[in-house]
């Protein structure tokens, strides 16, 4: 537990308003910016990308903008966006947007500047050697991925939600302005912040976590289960939103540390194949039936979540507290309209095969992370119980 390397290369500028401050952040950063957004067009929308376009003026950065990314995004996405950037002349890139966007600079700035197909990376063919400047900027409470090395992406020829690991993607600069996430709408601030939720509940009880890990997976559970509920209600309070954004960064720095576990192993294959799943989504749907089969190996752990959720639990034996711990966060799950089952996507028991065989193909690594290692058949009826 106090076995611990902790190195953040990203400076992190937490600060309403900071967004129409950037100016001041990234001089020498590079000449010309590739800014990249989803197709959504909400950045558009916001204003978010024309007060970004201001402040790299201001900086005297050239930019071009590149949004033809989805929200999950793909390998072909990210290797037309690479063609973009080297045509160009692009030096700095910056995620603009969800952790689609900010992963999508991260596998631009890297593929482009070590060389060669960005395929060659997901497939472990090949290691990044170096990456142009990355710069952060997120506008929902999820990921977490502006002060991490991971990069997700699926593989569209296999079919793979892939993460890329390494520590040259880690952004130099991280600009977090809770005013950017006013403008989510209910549904998206219930999924994102599931999403950091997840991240901060496998970080806690993984079996690479530690000290450090535990104490920013414990600063985020508090403020996420505090604060989740009033932005689904009323997305315009800038206190929760706040809170929400700083958890989702503090979710982030605990899976820099000990990555995440068999619920997030269970979820890629389902976003990989259903495309138009939200990643946060298709967690909240799998986490009962994770919970449940992880709590036995993880007891004392969950009595600590039970103490950080507040929930008065100190006479009953730890497998009650610990189950404690499950029933609040399905009725918090319920509470915020996230009470899904995969079925609600048109996944069928005929899905099941081929997400298992995915996760122990890919996702080994977190699979194995997990307090209670599954077989593949246990893998199998924690999907039937989430369909």
């Amino acid at each position: 537990m106090f076995s611990i390397e902790f190195s953040l290369p990203t400076k992190i500028v937490f600060e309403r308003g900071s967004l129409s401050k950037i100016h001041e952040h990234i001089d020498n950063l590079g000449t010309k910016a590739l800014i990249l957004m989803t197709r959504g067009g909400s950045m558009i929308k916001y204003g978010y990308y024309s007060t970004l376009r201001i402040e790299l003026e201001k900086a005297g950065i050239k930019y071009c903008p590149y949004n033809d990314i989805s929200s999950n995004p793909r390998s072909d996405e990210v290797e037309r966006a690479v063609q973009y950037a080297e045509k160009n002349g692009c030096d700095l890139f910056i995620g603009l947007g969800g952790g689609s966007a900010i992963d999508s600079a991260k596998a631009v700035a890297a593929t482009l500047a070590s060389g060669g197909r960005l395929i060659d990376y997901l497939r472990g063919r090949k290691e990044f050697s170096e990456s142009y400047p990355i710069v952060a900027i997120p506008t929902t409470h999820g990921t977490g991925s502006e002060v991490n090395k991971y990069a997700v992406i699926t593989d569209i020829e296999r079919k793979a939600k892939v993460s890329v690991v390494s520590k040259l993607i880690y952004p130099k600069i991280a600009i977090l302005d809770p005013e950017t996430t006013l403008t989510l709408p209910p549904t998206l601030s219930a999924a994102t912040a599931f999403d950091a939720l997840s991240h901060a509940l496998e970080s806690y009880v993984s079996r690479r976590t530690n000290r450090l890990a535990r104490i920013f997976a414990a600063e985020a559970i508090k403020n996420i289960v505090a604060n989740i509920r009033v932005v689904v209600k009323r997305g315009i309070n800038i206190q929760a939103r706040t809170k929400l954004l700083w958890a989702s960064m503090m979710a982030g720095l605990a899976i820099d540390q000990s990555r995440t576990t068999l619920c997030h192993a269970m979820e890629h294959p389902i976003s990989a194949h259903y495309e138009n799943i939200h990643h946060g989504v298709g967690l909240a749907a799998i986490l009962p039936a994770w919970l449940k089969y992880t709590l036995d190996a993880a007891l004392e752990d969950f009595v600590e979540i039970a103490e950080i959720l507040g929930l008065k639990v100190t006479t009953m034996p730890q497998k009650y507290i610990a189950m404690s711990v499950y029933g609040f966060i399905v009725k918090l799950r319920n509470d915020v309209g996230l009470n899904i089952r995969l079925r609600n996507f048109g996944i069928t028991e005929k899905d099941i095969e081929k997400f298992v065989n995915d996760v122990f193909d890919y996702m080994r690594p977190l699979v194995f992370n997990n307090p209670k290692v599954p077989t593949k058949e246990e893998v199998k009826k924690l999907y039937l119980e989430s369909l």
